[in-house]
């Protein structure tokens, strides 16, 4: 396990996945799910080189059909430690044979994690060192604990910045992107948390929700994100689960088509030779909603 410290937060990575692990503030304050494997395991799973599940579980790349696990080879993959201080640290996840049979390009994809204060920024740089265009998408998926410290029994809500009330979209029976487009379940640019919503399993934000977000109960301390360059967003929690994820994105979760490539996907971007692109989610703990 990796600690990062300093006079405001406590943060704990694991190589396995670089996944955030635990955030603490110096009030002994716990700010991220526990990842309890009775509910879910997860606490904050990175999504590369897609987001969610494919057709029959296969990703259709460059006319071929590749097997891929959900939201991709990253989560379950073990990065190598190349830089760590105090307060900071990067974390290397590079191809091997087992990724190829997944996901058939050679690629960098480095996880940053950095403290400011009460703020952790982290940072994915995704490299393509190969000598054809590389197809992506890349998401983050962190849980945060529903209710937060200091807030039980007191309605739970995301406030996005821009005030939009931007439509969303649904996974089918089989984890696949519905095409339709819902009415929004924020008003002026604010979600009631409630299990009833995610009976039907995630909100998926095809656009519009802007780039910061507050969660929290209102009064008392939540937590701001802020998320350029990630324009999709998913919400989702597990039956009645006590964590809630918030997940900036670029990139959307498969539709039904099997037949749609990879770089076909809504949001997908596409690498060209030494090409490199870079996604920071920055997340402040412990902070009242702006008014």
């Amino acid at each position: 396990m990796i600690s990062l410290r300093n006079d405001a937060l406590a943060v704990e990575i694991t190589p396995l996945g670089a996944e955030l692990q635990s955030v603490r503030d110096g009030q002994g304050r716990d700010w991220l799910w526990s990842g309890d494997p009775a509910i879910w395991a997860g606490r904050s799973p990175l999504l590369f080189p897609v987001i969610g599940k494919h057709p029959g579980g296969q990703v259709l790349i460059n006319g071929q059909r590749y097997p891929i696990r959900s939201h991709g080879v990253a989560r379950t993959a073990r990065f190598q430690k190349v830089a760590q201080g105090a307060i900071s640290c990067t974390l290397r996840l590079t191809d091997d044979e087992e990724i190829r049979a997944a996901y058939p390009f050679p690629f960098i994809l480095d996880m940053t994690y950095r403290l400011e204060g009460a703020s952790l920024a982290v940072t994915a740089r995704v490299a393509n060192p190969g000598e054809v265009p590389m197809p992506f998408c890349f998401g983050y998926h962190p849980a945060f604990p529903w209710p937060l410290p200091d807030s039980a029994g007191r309605p739970h809500r995301i406030h996005l910045a821009n005030g939009a009330s931007p439509r969303h979209q649904r996974l089918d029976a089989d984890g696949l992107r519905a095409p339709d487009l819902h009415a929004s379940a924020f008003v002026d640019g604010v979600l009631t948390l409630d299990h009833g919503l995610f009976e039907a399993d995630a909100l998926i934000i095809p656009g519009g929700a802007g780039s910061q977000a507050w969660y929290g109960a209102d009064g008392r301390p939540g937590i701001a994100l802020a998320f350029a360059d990630l324009p999709q967003l998913g919400i989702w929690t597990k039956p009645s689960g006590p964590f809630i994820c918030i997940e900036p994105w670029h990139g959307l979760t498969s539709p039904a088509d099997p037949d749609e490539p990879l770089d076909r996907r809504e949001g997908a971007i596409t690498l060209g030779p030494a090409e490199e692109r870079s996604f920071t989610l920055t997340a402040t703990f412990g902070v009242e909603r702006p008014v």
